[in-house]
């Protein structure tokens, strides 16, 4: 199958292209520089230079993808802290889910593609307590949220405007990413530092998952998700402070101080029970670092792909 990907060269993107490889997939993509298209070529991928918000690009974004049997959007631009509501720091992605979910949809219609996956996220569900979030509970439309809820309430509206028959569709739901490359690296090194602090009495839950199990998500969906299909993409929730604490026996440094006066932040405990029985998948990689992860420093690159963390 030839897969076209937007946001191969992020995170997510580092995972899943080996993925896609080995299950006999062609990836093509976008690229928005000449050295980032060249670095992409040399990885056997087939790089277009383009920038999904261009609309030069939006143009012939059909004719690029027209032998293309899927489509994959994982692109974002998340800020340095991904608790900041302010809408500047979130406009590049708002803009991606928006704007580029729009015209990369459009496309695939135009170009008759069959399988188009959505990547979303979880951390657009309301604030749950000790609540299980199903794939059934409505996200969050609180005006207080609405920087970081909105563009998710409105990218998921783009994709169920169009109806399953006339384009195989999944909207995958993403936990908190861990694995290397990720947020869980900032914490390993804030704990480290005696930086890291507990909000509250760290009772909200985390719904968690590995970049590399996010990937093979992907990968199953394109198989066999049905169509018009959401499902949650997360290991087994847990609460924040016993993730810190975990986190800094691994490190064998002085758990992290409950801050009572500092807000509790959103609880998301996501069940991946759908996901296991419809979607047939199942984590595997686990939400703990490993011991050569917990020994790097906070950047790390891939062998795979040597380009900058932004969006293709």
């Amino acid at each position: 199958m030839k897969v076209f990907v937007v946001g191969i060269t992020g995170v997510l993107g580092r995972a899943l292209l080996p993925q896609l490889r080995q299950r006999g997939h062609v990836i093509r993509t976008l690229a928005r520089t000449l050295e980032k298209m060249h670095a992409l070529e040399d990885a056997g991928v087939e790089a277009i230079q383009g920038d999904l918000l261009a609309p030069s690009t939006i143009e012939h974004l059909a004719s690029h993808i027209s032998d293309c049997q899927a489509v994959v959007h994982i692109a974002t631009a998340i800020p340095h802290d991904p608790t900041h509501p302010d809408p500047d720091a979130w406009r590049a992605t708002t803009r991606l889910r928006t704007e580029g979910t729009q015209a990369l949809l459009a496309a695939a219609l135009a170009a008759k593609v069959k399988r188009y996956i959505q990547q979303s996220t979880i951390m657009a569900y309301p604030n749950g307590g000790d609540f299980w979030l199903q794939e059934n509970v409505p996200l969050d439309s609180a005006p207080t949220r609405a920087v970081t809820c909105a563009p998710v309430i409105k990218m998921e509206e783009i994709i169920h405007s169009i109806h399953p028959s006339q384009i195989h569709w999944c909207i995958l739901r993403a936990g908190q990413f861990v694995g290397p490359g990720t947020d869980q690296e900032k914490r390993i090194e804030a704990l480290r530092a005696g930086h890291q602090v507990v909000p509250g009495r760290g009772q909200s839950y985390l719904s968690l998952v590995h970049v590399s199990d996010m990937a093979s998500a992907i990968t199953t969906a394109l198989d066999s998700a049905p169509a018009g299909s959401t499902f949650n993409i997360v290991d087994e929730p847990l609460q924040n402070g016993d993730y810190l604490d975990r986190l800094a026996n691994m490190l064998h440094v002085p758990h992290p101080i409950r801050q009572s006066e500092l807000p509790e932040p959103p609880s998301f405990r996501c069940s991946n029970e759908a996901a296991r029985t419809r979607l047939h998948w199942t984590p595997e990689h686990g939400i703990w670092p490993e011991e050569e992860q917990l020994g790097i420093a906070p950047t790390v690159t891939s062998t795979a792909i040597h380009v900058k963390h932004t969006h293709a």
